[in-house]
């Protein structure tokens, strides 16, 4: 299990990553679409069109997010919440202060499943984590 402090420095690390690819020229995230593409048509034997890899991908994108930032809070609705917020805020940023970039509602959806699904997966941690904590002491020794 990814304890608090450590999953708050990898979605520290990981929303720069983030911020790279969706807020920066294109180009400067090239090799990581390039990467999904490549990925997603190995995966599916040539059947997913660049609107689905694109979907695909936009869904990936934010499942670490979410799961990371459910683990840091330790409220995993929460955590899926901010995540759709996070990926309108993007979208906003996009439409209003990068002309190279394209805004589009989809991508909001998208990424809240990813971050829903990642939350979602936080959820058993959560709670084996919180059913150790409340444990007392006497009974972890045996």
């Amino acid at each position: 299990m990814i304890r608090r402090p450590v999953a708050a420095v990898l979605l520290a690390c990981y929303s720069v990553v983030v911020a790279r690819l969706t807020l920066a020229d294109p180009s400067a995230g090239r090799w990581a679409f390039d990467l999904g593409w490549r990925a997603a048509d190995v995966a599916s034997d040539g059947r997913l069109t660049w609107t689905q890899t694109e979907a695909l991908a936009n869904v990936a994108l934010f499942v670490p997010a979410g799961l990371l930032l459910a683990i840091v809070l330790g409220r995993p609705l929460v955590a899926a919440a901010l995540t759709v917020l996070a990926s309108a805020c993007i979208e906003l940023a996009q439409q209003r202060f990068f002309p190279s970039r394209v805004a589009d509602v989809a991508d909001v959806w998208h990424n809240g499943l990813g971050g829903v699904i990642g939350a979602l997966v936080a959820v058993p941690f959560s709670r084996v984590s919180a059913s150790t904590r409340a444990r007392p002491a006497a009974s972890l020794r045996g």
